[in-house]
């Protein structure tokens, strides 16, 4: 019988082959302490997968930041990690109008015992259109759409998930014009 292995398949056996050999090495007697602190940092830092879960509850990461939130029955991620969940419509303070936002990072909050206690959104916001540009969306009220610019301010706004209005999606339609559509489930 002939197997025919593609680069992934290849890629992904030599993987699992060296993930092994690290696993028996770190169990055997003779491995250096140095080695066993670093594992035992990395297993704080990162959620070993094989790990038991008696409780069946997400165990939070430790770590300052982390790759995804959870978010009104979906995910909000920064944009280097999902573009496509990084857009939201947001309030940059109670008493101020929503406006469509891009997350940056997403930072883990601690309290002085380590434990997490929430995170915090850094998000650029969109720049608005210029006042002289119609918004072809606006016509359409049932339809929850707005025109931004596809520029993002410099600053960030750092805000809480009680912040967020909608996750958004976005579309590109002309030069330098994004519009974003509520992705409310209200």
């Amino acid at each position: 019988m002939k197997y025919i292995l593609g680069e992934m398949e290849a890629t992904i056996v030599k993987t699992m082959a060296r993930t092994a050999n690290i696993r028996h090495w770190l169990r055997r007697p003779d491995c250096p302490n140095a080695i066993r602190v670093l594992k035992d940092l990395f297993d704080k830092c990162f959620v070993p997968v094989s790990r038991p879960d008696t409780l069946n509850e997400f165990v939070e990461c430790k770590g300052t930041h982390r790759a995804y939130v959870a978010y009104d029955g979906g995910n909000l991620s920064p944009f280097k990690t999902h573009p496509g969940n990084s857009t939201i419509i947001y309030r940059p303070s109670p008493s101020k109008p929503p406006v469509a936002g891009q997350i940056q990072s997403i930072e883990n909050l601690h309290n002085h015992d380590g434990q997490n206690t929430g995170v915090r959104l850094h998000v650029q916001r969109h720049n608005p259109l210029s006042k002289g540009l119609y918004d072809p969306f606006l016509q359409f009220s049932h339809f929850n759409a707005k025109t931004y610019s596809t520029t993002l301010r410099a600053a960030e706004d750092i805000i809480g998930l009680d912040n967020i209005v909608a996750h958004a999606a976005r579309y590109d339609y002309s030069h330098g014009w994004s519009v974003m559509v509520s992705l409310s489930r209200q």
